[in-house]
């Protein structure tokens, strides 16, 4: 059983290097291709959306700067083509005003302002005549600049707004024509650079990072924006960022003389989407090929190792099965030979004891006071060698095939004579011989007298392992088929598993030269054997030794080999 089991660790051993190899080579060359797909198409993917990206950056920083200067030319181009005491008068600047609107769209309002800052007149929506400007950034700026576009500022009218104005000296005194850009025509230009099904943003921010535009969210102009505000640079760049979950891809170019930045951003959650599909595409057609290369190669695998694995053991099985044949052919050989001389002594003895007895009765020994112990003596001879010449038949059954004597027989009854019998001796090493009896066994058709040649091989040589202190414990448990089970259990030394295997081979002992012939286990292996049962040994080093011995109801006969 233990050269099966190695043989069973061999096979599975090698099964698993085997599936290891296979899953190796089937599965690199698909882990490959996958992977080299994916890479291919999301880079690809990725560098479109760059590409198509920095277009539309590059698009709307150019409209946007051509839009601002646009405006501004044409303002300049009125306030060099009329005097101040023209446009001062408001029906003037009115026509001025539509005028320009037809040219350049875009324009909220006009205003005329002088060189003391007072807005002098005015065409709009609000009511800004006679404002005073002269401590305005921009008005500053304009008088230093001749031509300014300001940032989004609130101003009197409390709304976001930008203007851009146009100082001319005119007799020797500046005057600034104003006029304010409506900020929605931008944001609506803005709004239009976002692409894809969502999760894009557009805005402009100042040098100060305080946003100017948005085409998001309109609440968020003149806040401070957390972007981290880069030095100046040239054309457009972009780069991905991560932050809050997501993965964006940012463009971002100067504008407006690079007082501006403008940011559009894009999440590449919604533009990889066919990425995405691909990527599962990939993933599930990895699953499947998978699922298929593992369940194909354990199905074969199992199917072809479990056959190789089934004629190994059988080709072991029937080795050890024609190497026991033989040495039991050779020790039945011997055991004739001695069963022979021994027999002729046991008749002798007998004779003798059969003699003595009927002295006993016939002479005036009866008046002895020891005479009933002579008889028991004489009796116990006669049992004895009677039990001598049975062994001696046992022996005598490995040179020639015997018949077995079928008899019910209660199993337990046969342990207790086995117990009486070596009690005593267990008793003498201070070992405890132990009866654990299931009461109501039942009663199987075998040989009783070979099973207690079995019972006490292994009892004797559980003593004889144990030699002082311990407990043999006697079981026996019925079985569902209506067999019985024996199992011999000792708290010995054990044994290790090169030992397991050897102990059921005639002539092998582990006891000293002369103490024992190594026929005992063998004798006994033969004989269960016989009666159709199985014996079998568990063992482990300084825990013990347990043998298991299973019949069935009604024992099979031998057949000859």
């Amino acid at each position: 059983m233990t050269k099966e089991k190695e043989l069973h660790g061999y096979y599975t051993r090698l099964r698993t290097k085997f599936v290891g190899i296979i899953f190796f080579i089937a599965f690199i060359p698909l882990i490959l291709l996958g992977g080299t797909t994916y890479y291919y198409y999301s880079t690809t993917v990725k560098e479109k959306i760059r590409n198509e990206l920095k277009l539309l950056t590059k698009n709307r920083k150019d409209t946007i700067d051509l839009f601002l200067n646009d405006r501004a030319n044409c303002l300049s181009v009125l306030a060099y083509t009329h005097s101040f005491d023209y446009l001062k008068k408001k029906e003037n600047l009115h026509d001025v005003f539509q005028l320009s609107k037809r040219v350049c769209s875009a324009f909220q309002d006009m205003g005329i302002i002088n060189n003391d800052g007072e807005q002098v007149a005015y065409i709009g929506p609000y009511h800004l005549t006679g404002k005073q400007y002269s401590t305005a950034e921009w008005f500053q700026e304009v008088m230093k600049k001749d031509v300014y576009i300001s940032d989004v500022f609130l101003g009197f009218r409390k709304i976001p707004h930008f203007i851009i104005a146009v100082k001319r000296i005119e007799n020797g005194k500046p005057w600034i024509l104003r006029v304010t850009i409506d900020i929605n025509r931008i944001n609506h230009f803005m709004s239009t650079a976002l692409f894809g099904e969502g999760g894009s943003d557009a805005y402009i921010l100042s040098r100060e990072g305080i946003y100017q535009i948005s085409g998001v969210d309109d609440d968020i102009i003149l806040t401070k924006s957390d972007f981290k505000m880069p030095p100046v640079f040239q054309g457009i760049q972009e780069k991905e960022k991560h932050y809050g979950g997501k993965t964006v891809l940012c463009a971002k170019a100067w504008l407006k003389n690079n007082e501006w930045l403008m940011v559009i951003e894009q999440d590449l959650k919604y533009e990889l989407g066919p990425v995405v599909r691909v990527k599962n595409t990939v993933l599930l057609i990895f699953i499947i090929s998978s699922l298929i290369i593992i369940v194909s190669t354990i199905f074969i695998t199992r199917l072809v190792f479990a056959r190789l694995e089934k004629i190994d053991i059988e080709k072991l099985q029937l080795g050890e099965q024609l190497v026991r044949s033989d040495r039991l052919a050779a020790i039945g050989k011997l055991a004739s030979g001695i069963a022979h001389e021994i027999n002729n002594p046991l008749a002798v003895i007998a004779e003798k004891a059969g003699w003595m007895g009927d002295l006993l009765t016939e002479e005036d020994v009866k008046n002895s006071p020891n005479y009933s112990e002579l008889i028991k003596s004489t009796q116990d001879i006669k049992k004895h060698v009677q039990r001598g010449k049975k062994v001696i038949s046992r022996l005598m059954g490995f040179a020639r095939k015997e018949d077995v004597e079928n008899e019910n027989v209660n199993i337990n009854s046969v342990l207790d004579e086995t117990h009486d019998f070596l009690n005593k001796k267990a008793m003498f090493k201070n070992i405890a011989l132990m009866k654990e009896f299931q009461p109501d066994l039942p009663s199987i058709v075998t040989d009783g007298a070979q099973l207690q040649q079995v019972f006490i091989n292994i009892v004797n040589n559980a003593i004889d392992a144990i030699n002082k202190d311990g407990v043999i414990r006697l079981i026996t448990k019925g079985r569902e088929d209506g067999g019985v089970k024996v199992s011999i259990v000792d708290t010995g030394p054990g044994m290790p598993e090169k030992i397991q295997k050897k102990i059921f081979d005639p002539f092998f002992t582990t006891k000293p030269v002369g103490k024992g012939t190594g026929l005992g286990l063998s004798t006994s292996y033969s004989i269960i054997e016989k009666l159709g049962g199985r014996l079998t040994v568990e063992s482990e080093v300084d825990k013990g030794t347990t043998f298991h011995i299973t019949l069935p109801p009604t024992c099979l006969q031998e057949t000859e080999v």
